[in-house]
């Protein structure tokens, strides 16, 4: 005979395995219909909940761990990432959650997290592909383990069981490359850093969309990709592989606007003028990028704004509700500045 599980019950609910859990530990507010349906389904099974994971699952941290998975030096020299951090710390703490930043790839953090019970909820930031902890979450029923929520800062199809608030990459990248097409623009180089996390390959299926809609033909000696090196670094190498092309691109995608701007740097230095000789193009709007040489073109993305969804979308999970939308995503916003020329 099957034993009852929480997610039965949830299913004769109508309801998430987290709101049969807030009922069971008493210890958050469920709406008063919901409580009763499954205080119903539970008389009606016979269900016995797990008394030593229930017991887990009442404890309050009154905490939320950020898991950052990429190199560290990325994290804290991303623009946009510490503008997610301060969006997720400010709506923490205006709730009275601490906020514990976890420097550690994902694959080692979460099974750890999840023995401890460390915090109430989980945000990951970064994700690659193929992260093991999180399919193997995703295959397992944990119904009664203790339960911690986990939203992701990216989304992907194969993370699409976990809730999500990501900037829509590859639509972005699509549109973008659309608009650049737009100025006349027909030979396109890109600078990428490393194509296994998730944001930079879905740009890049994004702006290879638009190039196949459009006839153009992806040229692999136009394609530049750094992984583990500085982005000033970065932009300074890329500029020296570019100059010894013998045929060269007119526009120059950067999937950063740090790369982009070091890139400006160092063709400049070598006589070509930015735009007339050649336009680059960035991602972020960081503000250093309305005051370079030219004013850099590039999408606004709107790092603080994802991490007060993300914080709002976990404390929803917390509080056993169930979510209107499961995968939130954020559209970008072209800045038109002068280092794009219409040719």
């Amino acid at each position: 005979m099957k034993t009852t599980t929480i997610s039965d019950i949830a299913l004769l609910s109508g309801v998430s395995k987290s709101t049969v859990s807030r009922v069971l530990t008493g210890n958050s507010f469920v709406d008063e219909s919901k409580k009763i349906k499954i205080l119903k389904a539970i008389e009606d099974t016979g269900y016995i909940p797990n008394t030593a994971a229930q017991s887990l699952r009442g404890r309050s941290t009154k905490s939320i761990g950020v898991i950052l998975n990429l190199d560290p030096d990325y994290h804290f020299s991303d623009f946009v990432s510490m503008e997610t951090l301060r969006g997720i710390s400010s709506s923490a703490q205006m709730l009275g959650y601490r906020v514990s930043v976890i420097i550690e790839p994902c694959n080692q953090a979460l099974p750890k997290i999840l023995r401890e019970q460390s915090v109430d909820g989980i945000i990951v930031m970064g994700l690659k592909e193929k992260e093991e902890a999180l399919f193997s979450l995703a295959k397992t029923d944990n119904s009664e383990s203790p339960h911690v929520p986990i939203v992701l800062l990216n989304y992907s199809e194969e993370y699409k069981s976990f809730p999500s608030v990501s900037f829509d990459n590859e639509e972005n990248a699509y549109n973008f490359t659309r608009y650049i097409l737009s100025m006349g623009h027909q030979d396109i180089g890109l600078i990428d850093s490393s194509k296994d996390v998730l944001a930079v390959s879905n740009r890049k299926h994004g702006i290879l969309r638009a190039f196949e809609e459009s006839g153009i033909v992806f040229r692999s000696e136009w394609y530049f990709e750094y992984t583990n090196i500085n982005k000033m670094e970065a932009g300074r190498k890329v500029a020296i592989n570019f100059l010894q092309l013998e045929k060269k691109p007119s526009v120059v995608i950067a999937s950063e606007d740090d790369i982009a701007l070091s890139f400006i740097a160092a063709v400049s230095s070598s006589g070509l003028k930015v735009p007339d000789d050649i336009s680059v193009v960035g991602v972020d709007n960081i503000p250093m990028s309305q005051y370079s040489n030219p004013p850099l073109t590039t999408e606004k993305v709107e790092g603080y704004r994802r991490g007060v969804m993300a914080f709002k979308m976990l404390k929803s999970l917390l509080d056993g509700e169930d979510l209107k939308e499961k995968h939130l995503k954020i559209r970008s916003v072209i800045v038109e500045r002068n280092s794009l020329k219409k040719i």
